[in-house]
């Protein structure tokens, strides 16, 4: 794109995991679609190689349903190498008897019989995400700077540079998609409120050395200081590891971080119980802070939110990436077929259609994510007593366990 001046159907602005799986599927199920995507950084040769730590390193939980749109667009084989399968997932309030175990069981989904899903090393999701991109039509361009946009009836017109000292480019989409994170400029620039609440939480994210084997389960821990999970990861150099996904207060969250890695274990291993059996190595720890962010507009005339801008959920059960991942599925079935006219009626059907269909799952899992932690932080023994009833209703009910289940592997109430 070396042209002053560039037209598109679709720009995507924001490389991460969300524009780059968004970029993919575009031209997977829309191959008539001349699609562009701009990352801020720069983006080496050696992006497309994965390097994996040995120990220490972030994953991402994926959901089967996630892990068969993965498969359709060839991607799985890669990823195969760099994930741990999820057999089951042990669901337990520290300090009451009763507990819950969710397992895939009857409900075999193609492809991945046996699996809920899979942990992903992010190391190597991002690459392998990038890499398939230079086998389609898709422009990649890095480092794009967007300076500024301006929407008009027939689409908008972007103005990006590659870095400070190379003059300014433009861009013409018909389709903006924004898909450059939390705090997201460019729908300041559009006017996209953002509706936040800040949970006073940090997530302190790590790889912990297990003594044992996970044998596959991943485990959903609720404390009184707030949600630990435990996701199973890949063996590697003779180590079985696990993701520490580690919710507490921000005070909590700075002693934690100032300890050794002996009282760090220690500390972990109070928290979350003997359940997984002994933690023998803790990596670094990752502090994030916590809220849920929600934009009042994801769509409107020839733009869509996706990703993180749109949503940002307290990361319990891993349901925030699976999230983006269906929304882009269903934006690139609402934009396949012919091309729409740029401006048109068409595609504005097209975007009201695909709000319809996602605004349901949309709702159930992001007041899922939002009102669980506080519901199992809470001391009060009415609280206490409806959530054992629905561990034991988990455990004696199939029809509720087959519908949490489907949930948990993406596929829906």
């Amino acid at each position: 794109m070396n042209e002053p001046h560039q037209r598109t159907d679709v720009a995507i602005v924001g490389g991460g995991m969300a524009g780059a799986s968004l970029a993919l599927m575009l031209s997977h199920f829309c191959p008539q679609l001349r699609v562009v995507l701009l990352e801020q950084s720069a983006l080496t040769d050696a992006a497309a190689s994965v390097r994996l730590p040995s120990f220490d390193t972030r994953a991402t939980a994926i959901a089967a349903g996630s892990l068969q749109l993965f498969q359709q667009l060839g991607l799985w084989p890669a990823l195969r190498e760099y994930s741990a399968p999820i057999q089951r997932i042990q669901v337990s309030d520290r300090g009451q008897a009763f507990g819950a175990c969710l397992a895939a069981g009857e409900q075999q989904w193609a492809g991945f019989e046996g699996m809920l899903g899979a942990v992903i090393e992010n190391a190597a999701l991002g690459p392998i995400l990038h890499s398939a991109l230079a086998d389609t039509s898709v422009k990649l361009v890095a480092p794009a700077q967007v300076t500024t946009v301006c929407m008009g009836a027939r689409g908008a017109s972007l103005r990006w540079r590659a870095g400070e000292e190379y003059a300014e480019r433009r861009l013409t989409a018909g389709l903006l998609v924004v898909a450059d994170g939390v705090d997201s400029p460019l729908c300041r620039q559009l006017g996209i409120e953002i509706d936040t609440v800040k949970y006073q939480q940090r997530a302190l994210v790590t790889t912990v050395g297990l003594q044992r084997d996970h044998s596959g389960v991943a485990h959903e821990r609720f404390t009184a200081d707030g949600p630990m999970a435990l996701l199973p990861l890949p063996q590697r150099d003779g180590l079985y590891r696990a993701a520490l996904v580690w919710v507490c207060g921000q005070q909590d969250a700075e002693a934690l971080c100032a300890l050794s890695e002996r009282q760090r274990l220690q500390q972990a291993q109070r928290a979350f119980g003997w359940r997984a059996g002994r933690f023998v190595r803790m990596g670094s720890l990752q502090a994030y802070p916590l809220s849920l962010s929600l934009a009042r507009e994801q769509w409107r005339r020839n733009v869509v939110l996706i990703g993180n801008c749109a949503h940002f959920l307290h990361p319990v059960a891993g349901q925030g990436f699976n999230l983006t991942l269906r929304d882009c599925y269903g934006l690139a079935q609402a934009m396949a077929g012919e091309r729409p006219v740029q401006g048109s009626s068409s595609q504005l059907q097209r975007l009201a259609a695909y709000g319809r269909g996602r605004r349901l799952d949309q709702q159930l899992t992001v007041g899922f994510s939002d009102r669980i932690p506080a519901l199992f932080a809470a001391s009060n023994p009415v609280l206490q007593g409806l959530r054992q009833m629905g561990m034991l209703g988990l455990t004696l009910v199939p029809p509720l366990r087959t519908a949490f289940v489907r949930q948990a592997a993406g596929f829906g109430l």
